[in-house]
């Protein structure tokens, strides 16, 4: 029996490696997340990679061993669907979509300094060499804007992919992965048949989200109170030292 091929897809920030995890928690099922390797990440480009998308895949099935289904996931993927379908007509391909707004405001705060959005010269922002050409690039500099582009364009090619292909393509909305009924849903699309682990936690944003806004609030009384009793040059280094640690 040959093996099934099986590519995350979203926007990233949409628990993309929350899907990981419930993946290989099934027998049989091999499936990294972002190609990552022992902690290393090898992540494709958004435009014109063909080439090393298949090798990658090749790879890929090389490391499944015995594993009936083994695959990656990653936003970049969405460029290759069509091609890699082509090339595997059983693939499955399982999206993940979170609300708009929450994937804005996780990404402002994932990339901090970087713009992967955007063309630019890496003066405003800085350059990620590794990670900059794996994002689709529009022409908005205001980088708010630039990701709810990004978010509006993923959405659609996928809706009019699930349209053209219907058995190789489904999208789940991210809450769901705690649900047993859409783990199943799942599971049932792959056409997985092996023993299923339906327990656990495996979808955190809504609980990491509490714990930042706990963090935050405790920066905000902690500025407050520093303002009317530290000196302001020490509070700006104490700001620079401390801020992303509160608001990732």
């Amino acid at each position: 029996m040959s093996k099934t091929l099986i590519i995350g897809l979203g926007t990233g920030r949409c628990g993309s490696l929350s899907l990981s995890y419930f993946l290989n928690n099934q027998p049989g099922i091999k499936v990294l997340h972002e190609g990552a390797i022992n902690y290393q990440a090898h992540p494709l480009k958004w435009y014109n990679d063909h080439e090393n998308v298949w090798k990658w895949i090749e790879n890929l099935d090389k490391l499944s061993d015995s594993n009936q289904y083994f695959g990656d996931i990653g936003m970049y993927f969405l460029p290759y669907v069509a091609f890699l379908i082509e090339k595997f007509p059983r693939s499955k391909f399982i999206c993940l979509k979170r609300e708009r707004e929450a994937v804005i405001h996780s990404y402002l705060q994932w990339t901090q300094d970087h713009n992967p959005w955007y063309e630019h010269n890496g003066k405003t922002w800085k350059k990620n060499e590794v990670w900059d050409a794996s994002f689709p690039k529009f022409n908005e500099s205001d980088k708010a804007k630039a990701i709810g582009l990004y978010w509006d364009m993923y959405y659609e090619k996928i809706e009019k992919l699930i349209e053209k292909y219907p058995q190789n393509i489904c999208c789940f909305q991210t809450e769901s992965l705690n649900e047993v009924n859409s783990r199943n849903a799942l599971l049932d699309f792959i056409e997985y048949d092996g023993d299923r682990n339906l327990e656990g936690q495996y979808h955190t944003h809504k609980k990491r989200a509490i714990f930042a806004k706990i963090r935050r609030n405790f920066a905000e009384v902690s500025i407050s109170l520093g303002k009317q009793i530290l000196p302001k040059s020490f509070r700006h280094q104490l700001w620079i030292k401390f801020a992303k640690f509160f608001y990732y």
